[in-house]
């Protein structure tokens, strides 16, 4: 007979082969859910394809004043685009950034509908000024439109925008910043957030804040607080399902100073990297140019380095004396 000892060591071997075997059958389930990298990005193509055509719309902010000032103004600019976006039937945002003096929407439709759009949130936004008594040169506040031919320009195009604020402004990340699409795109938090309807909120309220008198038009906005839920009137959903997944689009949003450089040829934007990703794009440069290291390099290396990163990359003399320690007098000298 089996002493009490032998039998729960028994018991415990077949516990531990039970819990093998439905790990075992888990990972296995697991795996043949998950799909490969090449029906991913089939997945993708196909909601390009099927979504287009898409286009970049901005604005110059090098030549425009100011238009908001602080954060509650920017809450205003959220809710004129927000009123925008319901009031649209022919175009969609699929992420957007709002700037103190400039403007930046990625959408789908066509391009004369776009114009429309952007138009029509222009009227809006000068009326809003014209009330607070803000005078703004609105006839440098004018829209380029760009059109975005592949999967891939969309993807980056896309990450350009939500990256913008984040480049501007240290102190935003590109998931922090509250007045673009780019904090609620692959956010784990974003559903959790209490939102209310338009027809919760009640009819005056909701005309105080929008300024828009037939609620029922406008009646798929929520918001959260005083602020519209950005996936009630931006198209998030269409623009993630881009990206192969959430680590896909984190690597895009990261480590692609390349192609964010050929798109700010094409806005004319004068940033487009922060200081840290000047400076790994210098240490690589460096090592492809010289074969030597950023810090060893002599001071005819460092002045072909500055012309590289100032034509190519955008980076200002102040950018290029703070990551290659040349003077400012040369500086001022190569690039005045």
């Amino acid at each position: 007979m089996m002493d009490i000892k032998k039998r729960k060591n028994l018991h415990c071997g077949l516990l531990e082969c039970a819990f093998l075997l439905l790990m075992l059958c888990g990972s296995f389930a697991i795996f043949a859910a998950m799909k490969t990298y090449a029906e991913m990005e089939i997945l993708c193509e196909r909601a390009f394809n099927d979504n287009g055509p898409f286009w970049h719309v901005c604005t110059d902010g090098s030549v425009m004043s100011d238009i908001f000032y602080s954060d509650e103004e920017m809450k205003v600019g959220m809710i004129v685009l927000a009123v925008c976006a319901a009031l649209s039937a022919q175009v969609e945002l699929v992420t957007f950034e709002l700037m103190n003096n400039h403007i930046h929407f990625i959408m789908r439709g066509g391009m004369a509908e776009c114009l429309d759009f952007f138009e029509m949130f222009k009227r809006r936004l000068k009326r809003w000024c014209q009330r607070e008594d803000r005078p703004v040169d609105w006839s440098r506040f004018v829209a380029q439109i760009l059109g975005i031919d592949s999967l891939q320009a969309l993807r980056n195009e896309i990450v350009y925008v939500n990256r913008n604020a984040y480049v501007a402004n240290r102190m935003y990340t590109p998931f922090s910043y509250p007045w673009g699409g780019g904090w609620a795109y692959f956010s784990s938090v974003i559903g959790l957030l209490p939102t209310v309807s338009v027809r919760e909120m009640g009819a005056r309220r909701v005309r105080e804040m929008t300024h828009y008198r037939d609620i029922e038009e406008i009646a798929g906005l929520r918001f959260v607080g005083d602020v519209p839920f950005i996936p009630s009137f931006c198209r998030v959903d269409l623009g993630q399902s881009m990206f192969r997944d959430a680590r896909h689009y984190f690597h895009l949003l990261t480590r692609n100073a390349e192609a964010f450089s050929q798109i700010a040829l094409r806005l004319k934007d004068a940033v487009f990297l922060t200081d840290e990703e000047v400076f790994v794009v210098a240490s690589r440069c460096a090592k492809e140019m010289f074969s030597a290291e950023l810090k060893m390099l002599t001071p005819e290396q460092k002045i072909k380095l500055a012309r590289k990163l100032h034509f190519e990359y955008n980076a200002s003399n102040r950018l290029l004396r703070r990551v290659l320690g040349l003077e400012m007098s040369i500086l001022e000298e190569l690039f005045p």
